[in-house]
């Protein structure tokens, strides 16, 4: 039995939910940037020194399968007509929520593209989903790979601060409107809830 978050009689006017393939995009890249964020920042601290290397592999091969899924997520977003925004939503809010999207977008792009350039530029592989060998992108140059390799950094800690405004908005709209925006999104129908 799952817990639901009453909704305010008279607020819920968002009944369309996404679509399942829209759904499965989303929830497939939140576990695949869990998985991105865990093998890079979580588990190095808790595993052995010896285990490192392999994280490293598949932080490097997540990396192009998220650019992959979300270059899919993105072709199905622009070609199917996502659910509308809430009505009441003030102008700002609407804007704010808009290009937290489209940040969050530009960055799941330009992020696994600086790492492969990075890996590239070290002399290394990238994979696609862990097992098909990339092209190289740039000649090895260490110098090259530390800088690209620092700026992405600095935009996975930026891709952090847009997720967390992302979790927020929907965390507004499930406990302070109680409306039904995010139940659109759960993978299951809001019937089933």
């Amino acid at each position: 039995m799952s817990a639901t978050i009453p909704i305010r009689p008279g607020t819920d006017t968002l009944a369309q939910p996404y679509d399942p393939v829209a759904k499965m995009f989303h929830w497939l890249t939140v576990a695949l940037l869990l998985a991105q964020y865990l093998t890079k920042y979580g588990l190095p601290g808790l595993l052995p020194a010896s285990s490192h290397q392999g994280l490293g592999y598949w932080h490097i091969s997540i990396g192009p399968t998220i650019l992959l899924v979300v270059l899919l997520r993105l072709g199905w977003r622009l070609t199917h007509t996502p659910p509308p925004a809430p009505v009441d939503l003030p102008p700002w809010l609407r804007l704010l929520a808009r290009s937290t999207q489209w940040t969050m977008y530009a960055l799941l792009i330009v992020l696994p593209v600086l790492g492969w350039l990075a890996v590239s530029a070290h002399g290394g592989t990238a994979y696609l989903l862990g097992f098909i060998p990339l092209p190289s992108l740039v000649a090895t140059d260490k110098a090259f790979a530390e800088s690209v390799g620092q700026v992405h950094g600095t935009g996975a800690l930026l891709l952090l601060a847009v997720i967390a405004l992302h979790v927020s908005g929907a965390s507004y709209h499930a406990f302070v409107k109680r409306d039904s925006v995010v139940g659109r999104m759960l993978p299951t129908p809001a019937a089933a809830r």
